[in-house]
């Protein structure tokens, strides 16, 4: 079985809500530091929430990163930059509301220190939610990947390089692709930043081949 994903010395994570969770992994699946991405569920006490039963639970995405490329201070200034996070998000009740969960006491203290220096810089108070350590449930297979898979003949081209659609959606190369097909990147950098992968040579190959030939 080949592997397709970026390899890294750390590997820690983020999880976050901020509005629909399709967006924003689709946007965090672009970043070189990102190793995989999911969407979910977290900060409620509802059991086993799904999409069509959330009860108190808020849409979300967790990521893996690699903190050598991508610090957690830089993952939520991107975050804080690129959603509302001062208006009052009543809309649908929890669904969307701007949320982080911090999983270490190092988080939580970065979370602080840039929370109050954007407050500081754009003069407003942020409302986002923050929990320490919540639990986080993946959503429905038809919510992970969501703009990738709109493209069938990508997806059927993709689809045979995996044994599962887990593996599927642990991909850094469906990270990439799902960011790429919202012009969130291009496939040249994809493409470059392979280079820094680590992949065995047949994986690298194939991967290469498949970006090449792939029809959108």
């Amino acid at each position: 079985m080949l592997d397709f994903n970026r390899r890294a010395q750390k590997m820690e994570t983020a999880t976050f809500g901020m509005g629909c969770f399709w967006g924003p992994e689709s946007q965090f699946g672009q970043y070189p530091g990102v190793l995989h991405t999911r969407t979910g569920f977290a900060g409620g006490t509802t059991a086993e929430p799904t999409y069509r039963n959330m009860g108190n639970h808020t849409e979300s995405i967790q990521i893996a990163f690699d903190p050598s490329l991508l610090s957690y201070e830089d993952i939520l200034r991107i975050f804080w930059d690129s959603h509302d996070a001062v208006k009052d998000r009543s809309y649908k009740g929890r669904q969307y509301l701007s949320q982080l969960i911090v999983h270490s006491t190092e988080q939580l203290e970065s979370a602080q220190k840039v929370k109050s220096e954007w407050e500081k810089q754009n003069g407003k108070r942020i409302g986002t939610e923050i929990h320490y350590d919540l639990p986080f449930y993946p959503a429905e297979d038809r919510h992970q990947k969501y703009f990738l898979k709109r493209f069938d003949k990508a997806m059927d081209t993709l689809l045979p390089l995996f044994p599962d659609h887990t593996s599927f959606v642990y991909s850094t190369i469906t990270a990439r692709l799902n960011g790429f097909v919202r012009e969130n990147g291009r496939l040249s950098d994809i493409k470059e930043e392979m280079e820094d992968w680590q992949l065995n040579e047949d994986a690298e190959a194939v991967l290469r081949e498949t970006l090449q030939t792939i029809r959108w």
